[in-house]
């Protein structure tokens, strides 16, 4: 993870608004000081006089690991700031910046790795003000290749690690607003490629992952403590902590295989869209995936043919509360899968007359409620205290069923409900008082047509149906269900008026 939080750093200079004075090179690496250390690194390497302005040699940077993780180390390379007349500098990277990287656990073996940054016209030009400092910046291609893996002294073999941008431009802008720092980026680039390639050791087996995408954009917006440490994400959270971020990349494909004990998956896959997006801030955390028109086809060694299938959209959103509140915060889950196609060949083999509808299935789920949280989450040592104590770090008052959504084989389940919940002791199952309530349309129709095709025995489909006429109401006239689910406080859950409990 530390590694990943460095990643900026690689190209902080690519980290916008009208100069408001002459910039000087001091002024570039003092902001780049500034902004290291908030992620908890020392900066190592000391800036000498250039021709018209700053070089750094050897910039480095170190930081210990929390929780007795140990250290990391990393050696960036030359970097020059040079002052170009007209109160700008502009930031220079060599075309290829080999990054050794160290990590030292304190009760693991070491890590040792070479992180190579290559580009191809690489301009970052910073202007603006010591207080409000811009970036502009385009490359032809930047590529990040990951090399010289070494675990406990040994060296990885059998391991690419590859990530590359074409036509990459970008703008970004830093400017202190009281006591926070206000970041806002973006990024856009034509083809992003990707290929990862890892051999276990032990097992012989292969991993080959490999892909491209035709457009990629990014849009950040941070407000962070000016003078703060974001590795202490509990004060940073209380000092006005707030960022958002969104990651869209357009048209792609991905080509994947797996070897292992002599036996191969093999497959690729392909999208119109996917959108990653996320927020952090003291209200709470949430995070969002969104791809659209995937097609997948993978080939297994127990098929004849390929194994295809298509979705129409798969949508993912969670929130979860992050801070310690005596309020209750809110927190949600939830799951779109749209236009679910398998392939006829798989239809064919367990229903060769086509007696079940072919439509696509669908699921649509999503769920809410209110909880609070009582323990520091960021705080190792609580929830340590936690984990031996069985206690709950919070208190949750409620859970709805927003929408319950699921069609399949001509069948669709539908529901809605609350349960509104009491604290309990430990992992106790808390009190609670609510309903739910059910929708089945076409289940006995899906069920005759199970029984016709021979994947389901008369016999279990009797027990189903009666099962059904105990817990649910028939719709006069119609091939539809219904059941209400009713919990109370005292324990006791009854379906359609039956104590169940």
């Amino acid at each position: 993870m530390s590694c990943l939080r460095a990643a900026p750093l690689l190209v902080l200079g690519l980290s916008a608004g009208p100069a408001l004075a002459d910039l000087t090179a001091e002024d570039v690496w003092q902001n780049w000081q500034g902004q290291i250390s908030q992620f908890g690194y020392e900066v190592t390497g000391t800036p000498q006089p250039g021709a018209r302005g700053l070089v750094i040699p050897d910039l480095g940077l170190t930081q210990d690991l929390p929780d007795e993780g140990g250290r990391i180390e990393m050696r960036m390379g030359r970097i020059e700031m040079v002052e170009t007349g007209d109160g700008r500098v502009e930031v220079l990277y060599p075309s290829t910046m080999p990054m050794a990287v160290a990590i030292t656990p304190d009760d693991d073996e070491p890590l040792t790795a070479v992180v190579t940054l290559s580009q191809d016209g690489l301009s970052v030009i910073a202007s603006g003000s010591p207080e409000a400092l811009d970036y502009d910046y385009t490359a032809r291609s930047i590529r990040l290749e990951v090399g010289a893996v070494a675990v406990g002294g040994a060296p990885v073999e059998n391991l690419i690690a590859t990530l590359s941008l074409a036509d990459v431009g970008g703008r970004s802008s830093t400017q202190r607003d009281g006591g926070l720092r206000r970041v806002e980026q973006s990024l856009a680039s034509g083809t992003v490629g990707y290929r990862l390639s890892v051999t276990d050791a032990e097992t012989g087996s292969v991993l080959d992952l490999a892909g491209e995408a035709e457009t990629m954009r990014h849009e950040s917006r941070v407000a962070s403590p000016a003078d703060g440490d974001l590795s202490d994400m509990t004060a940073a959270l209380e000092a006005g902590l707030d960022a958002e971020t969104s990651l869209v990349f357009g048209p792609g494909a991905t080509r994947f295989s797996f070897v292992e004990d002599d036996e191969a998956v093999t497959g690729n896959s392909r999208s119109d869209s996917v959108r990653f997006g996320g927020s952090f801030s003291a209200d709470g955390f949430v995070y969002e995936s969104d791809a659209r028109g995937i097609e997948v086809s993978t080939e297994l060694e127990m098929f004849p043919t390929p194994v295809t299938y298509a979705i129409e959209r798969a949508f993912l959103q969670f929130a979860l509360p992050v801070a310690q509140r005596e309020e209750m915060q809110d927190f949600g889950l939830s799951i779109d899968l749209a236009g679910l196609q398998l392939p006829e060949m798989l239809w064919s083999l367990i229903d060769p007359e086509a007696t079940l509808p072919r439509d696509p299935a669908e699921l649509a789920l999503d769920l809410s409620g209110k909880a609070r949280l009582t323990t520091d989450i960021f705080d190792e040592a609580q929830i340590a205290a936690l984990e031996r104590s069985g206690e709950s770090p919070g208190d949750l008052e409620s859970l709805s069923l927003d929408r319950l959504a699921l069609s399949v084989a001509g069948a669709r389940l539908t529901g809605a409900g609350a349960i509104a919940l009491e604290n309990a002791e430990g992992l106790d199952i808390p009190p609670a008082e609510g309903s739910v309530d059910l929708r089945l349309e076409g289940g006995q129709t899906l069920l005759d047509r199970l029984v016709a095709i021979g994947l389901l025995p008369e016999d279990q489909a009797m027990t189903v149906r009666m099962m059904a006429s105990m817990f649910a109401n028939a719709v006069e006239g119609e091939d539809t269900l219904t059941s209400r689910i009713e919990i109370r406080k005292d324990g006791t859950i009854t379906v359609n008026g039956q104590r169940m409990r």
